[in-house]
């Protein structure tokens, strides 16, 4: 039996519009992606004398272990395409990325997976062939098999690799509750008037190290459409707002908040954000 460790980061979403919805029921998207450098853990075992099924475990109860978990949907579908049996599998899902937080962190553990089976069996996909295989695994996987800041257009598929200058960390929030992203999505066509990112602007001031930029430019609609019926969430982003000299913007479909900081900055002010937000996970990352 063969052991490999992996890491699987998670990202923010620097301004997110929604464009339109099709006749499929997905959303065509426009939005700034970047890694950061929060991460999962996966500890992988492979029986390299057996062909059979995977098994996964996690220190996090909320993850499902079943084939709901979408590294299992990931794993299949690698070997349906490669036409290989599987190979005997158990993975250990050391889970830090908190779920239901607008952070990837599923989609960034099917990337990983499907990015390590294609380099052990010998990179039998090319990174193209990879990213539209990730599309059917998940919206998210293809910018995480990429795992590049990126502006991403479409459902998630067309990915244009930008270039990350900002000097700065990030602050992340998550309060207690979790968003189902499917959730946010249905609420998009009750909004009746959507106040759009300048993803231009965004790419612009993410290029050129431009935070003020960036931030004014900041818009995230799938945040608006929540807020109309989430009191909870109105109560965590009011309670954001009111901390002097800090901007606050929701990533994906939330529930986390992020904040550019640098590191000193958060030294800082940890003991009024552990205060204040004791009940919440408290994370500061870089950009990968």
């Amino acid at each position: 039996m063969k052991i490999y460790n992996l890491k699987s980061n998670a990202k923010v979403n620097v301004g997110l519009n929604i464009l339109e919805k099709l006749e499929n029921g997905y959303h065509l998207l426009d939005m700034i992606m970047l890694p950061i450098s929060l991460s999962d853990n996966l500890l992988v075992k492979i029986d390299e004398e057996k062909t059979g099924d995977l098994k996964i475990t996690t220190n996090d109860s909320a993850v499902p272990v079943d084939k709901r978990n979408i590294i299992n949907k990931a794993r299949n579908l690698f070997y349906e395409n490669v036409n290989l049996s599987p190979l005997k599998m158990e993975i250990y899902l050391e889970k830090n990325i908190p779920a239901q937080a607008g952070l990837g962190g599923g989609s960034s553990n099917a990337a990983a997976v499907l990015i390590f089976l294609n380099e052990y069996h010998g990179k039998l996909l090319s990174d193209e062939e990879l990213i539209k295989l990730g599309k059917k695994v998940g919206a998210d996987v293809p910018f995480f098999i990429l795992n590049k800041p990126a502006r991403v257009q479409g459902i998630g598929e067309k990915i244009e690799e930008i270039e990350n200058n900002l000097k700065t960390g990030i602050l992340l929030i998550k309060p207690s509750f979790g968003i189902s992203t499917e959730s946010a999505y249905n609420l998009v066509d009750k909004l009746n008037d959507k106040k759009m990112a300048d993803i231009d602007a965004i790419k612009k001031g993410v290029e050129s190290s431009q935070l003020k930029l960036v931030e004014d430019s900041i818009e995230n609609v799938l945040e608006q459409a929540l807020l109309l019926e989430s009191s909870e969430l109105k109560e965590f982003k009011d309670k954001l707002q009111n901390i002097d000299k800090m901007k606050f913007f929701m990533s994906g479909s939330g529930s986390t908040y992020f904040s550019f900081m640098n590191e000193m900055d958060f030294l800082k002010y940890k003991e009024e954000l552990d205060k204040l937000f004791n009940d919440c996970e408290v994370y500061f990352c870089n950009f990968k």
